[in-house]
């Protein structure tokens, strides 16, 4: 879907800045129109449709000659405000990016949304998990979505861990968290697709990915049918070729439901220690007999793959019910950011490409 937006601002030359970033980067995704002048604006509006306005700050719209529908915002050039008078705010001076994103926000709060239909033929879900904990597992899924952006892969990381944190590894500019995601997943209102475009961070690596929410509470508030609603969401935005789920515990219905219904591959990680492999044994188990009670092919979707390898302490499985990928050695004296990138050069994500 194109937005037809229009934008009522005195700063003539900066709007002409505004207009030619917009037509080489968002031409595709945003129809922009320029007016310096309010009853222009209020003259183009009896021919001609648009979606949104964006007017100064210091101009107050004439409701009674905008047609209904049509979303408003303020164009703000005070930093880090949501609203005037009101008004939802988008400061003028930051990053056109930042604008666009702001845009598709601001919009997508009104627009009408539509049944989510996952196209599994244009993209990949791989599904990073576990069942034993402190296994690195969503430190070898970050690493794995770093190692294909690396290949020009596009690429989004979603951590679906309650106390998941995936500032931790990746870094991008934006004003809006996985809590706003949240929030309007839990409105069911709106269009979907443009509010997770608009929350979309980028790291330096090429990954994309939410920032962290605001509140750990926020992702307890996340609904199974949310989740479903949110893969299928993300599905939809043309750019990804893959997205990679970072989603560990117990086997819950929504561990069961990701891996049946959504993951095209799984890769489940273990530590090799005894605790390690006990644990992905009787894990292999529970899949053989929900795969009977479901008919559903799981295992045929699972590989594993060893981390925080240690010589010392882990021993990988002589007969495994799955392939193995091989393994990662501990990284000592590395965290975060340094460290996923240290393991994205492991020749062990090789096989899982």
């Amino acid at each position: 879907m194109k937005i037809k937006a229009a934008i009522l601002d005195s700063d003539i030359e900066f709007m002409s800045r505004l207009a030619k970033v917009f037509e080489q980067k968002y031409a595709d995704k945003i129809n922009l129109s320029i007016f310096s002048s309010e009853e222009m604006l209020y003259q183009s509006l009896k021919d001609n449709h648009v979606d949104m306005i964006l007017a100064e700050q210091s101009i107050k719209l004439d409701k009674e000659r905008v047609p209904k529908g049509i979303t408003i915002g303020c164009f703000s050039t005070i930093p880090d405000v949501d609203e005037i008078e009101g008004i939802p705010a988008i400061c003028k001076y930051q990053k056109a990016e930042a604008i666009y994103k702001m845009l598709l926000h601001l919009y997508a709060e009104g627009a009408s949304n539509v049944r989510l239909i996952r196209n599994k033929a244009d993209m990949r879900v791989i599904l990073f998990t576990s069942v034993q904990g402190g296994s690195g597992t969503s430190a070898a899924a970050a690493a794995y979505a770093i190692r294909k952006s690396s290949d020009n892969t596009p690429v989004f990381y979603l951590n679906l861990e309650k106390f998941g944190d995936a500032n931790l590894y990746f870094q991008g500019d934006g004003k809006l968290s996985f809590s706003d995601v949240i929030y309007f997943l839990k409105s069911r209102k709106g269009n979907l697709p443009m509010k997770i475009e608009s929350a979309v961070q980028t790291d330096t690596s090429g990954v994309d990915f939410f920032h962290t929410s605001r509140n750990a509470y926020d992702l307890f508030e996340l609904s199974d049918e949310d989740v479903k609603l949110l893969v299928e969401g993300i599905s939809q935005i043309e750019k990804y070729k893959e997205i990679v789920i970072d989603f560990s515990g117990d086997m819950s219905e929504r561990m069961i439901m990701l891996m049946r219904d959504y993951a095209d591959k799984i890769v489940y990680v273990s530590d090799g220690s005894p605790t390690g492999n006990g644990k992905f044994e009787r894990f292999c188990e529970a899949v053989r007999v929900m795969e009977q009670r479901q008919e559903s092919g799981i295992l045929e979707k699972i590989c594993l793959l060893y981390n925080r390898y240690s010589s010392k302490n882990s021993v990988q499985l002589e007969t495994a019910a799955v392939p193995v990928m091989g393994g990662i050695h501990r990284f000592e004296g590395f965290s975060g950011g340094e460290l996923v990138r240290k393991i994205a050069q492991t020749d062990a994500l090789t096989a899982i490409l």
